[in-house]
């Protein structure tokens, strides 16, 4: 090889090696972001749902949907939409709920929180909530319409696109199709 054709192979190297590093920077900076979501969303998840302070508060508000489901008892949700002496403790641990999953919401729009990880574990939990309390939020989006309103956005994006696990994505579908997998097929296409 002459000093000249050495030059040109360095140069392709050189160009090779940038463009390597750059790709690996690029995947390094994406899992970095992913990872950091992830770790934001556990924490997020252990601080307001597991930890004791996070399960007292939740079994409160569980008390209060059970109120409102007796027939017996007159409390519905929609009586907490004023605030007085007499409602406040309710309300407060209402209000409460409901801005966690307003918080949730809006971090999951924002990228700050991961969407799956949260639809595979509260999806469930945060529809029947939601559910529970949608005559109040109306009551309040008539006076207010952008209280809670990624609440209810978050909720009908998961209502369009159920729990992962009830309805397989396209890509699954078409994996069953594929290999023949017909009963499993039809058994989600009944579903709808």
């Amino acid at each position: 090889l002459t000093l000249q054709e050495i030059a040109q192979v360095a140069q392709i190297v050189a160009t090779v090696a940038v463009i390597a590093s750059a790709c690996t920077a690029v995947g390094v900076l994406c899992y970095t972001r992913r990872a950091n979501r992830r770790r934001a969303t556990l924490d997020f998840v252990m601080k307001t749902f597991v930890d004791e302070a996070g399960r007292l508060m939740y079994d409160k508000f569980i008390a209060l949907t059970r109120k409102a489901d007796d027939p017996k008892d007159e409390f519905t949700f929609v009586s907490l939409k004023a605030h007085t002496t007499e409602n406040e403790n309710d309300r407060n641990v209402v209000i409460d709920q409901m801005n966690i999953y307003e918080l949730v919401a809006l971090g999951i729009r924002n990228g700050v929180f991961d969407d799956g990880f949260f639809k595979y574990w509260y999806h469930s939990q945060f529809m029947r909530d939601y559910k529970a309390l949608e005559q109040l939020l109306i009551a309040i989006q008539k006076d207010r319409p952008s209280t809670f309103c990624e609440f209810k956005s978050l909720h009908d994006k998961w209502l369009k696109n159920q729990h992962p696990v009830n309805v397989p994505n396209k890509f699954t579908k078409m994996w069953w199709a594929f290999r023949g997998k017909d009963e499993k097929l039809r058994s989600v296409l009944r579903v709808k």
